[in-house]
C-alpha cells in the first residue's frame, strides 16, 4: 500500500457459528485484507449499524467505505477490494 493511499476500513458482521461467516473471515484472511470483526448476536450497536446499512439481518456483511455487502461471493468481494 502507498503511503499516500488511505487505509481502507472493512468490517465485517458476524453471528457465533455461523459457517457463512467463517468463509467470509477465511476469505479476508487468505487475501491478507485487515478487518474488524463485530458480533451482531453480542453487539447491539453493531446489529444497528448494520440493519442501517443493510435493511435486513443476514449475515456476514462485509462494509467497506460505506457499501456492504450482504452473504457476498468471492467475486463480490474481489471486486469491493480492488
Amino acid at each position: 500500500m502507498h503511503q499516500d493511499q488511505p487505509t481502507q476500513t472493512v468490517t465485517l458482521y458476524v453471528v457465533p457459528g455461523c459457517p457463512l461467516c467463517a468463509d467470509a473471515r477465511a476469505w479476508l484472511r487468505r487475501e491478507g485484507v485487515e478487518f474488524r470483526e463485530r458480533d451482531v448476536a453480542k453487539d447491539f450497536g453493531a446489529l444497528r449499524a448494520m440493519y442501517r446499512l443493510t435493511r435486513q439481518n443476514l449475515v456476514p456483511v462485509v462494509e467497506v467505505r460505506g457499501r456492504a455487502l450482504v452473504r457476498p461471493t468471492d467475486a463480490e468481494l474481489r471486486e469491493l477490494l480492488p
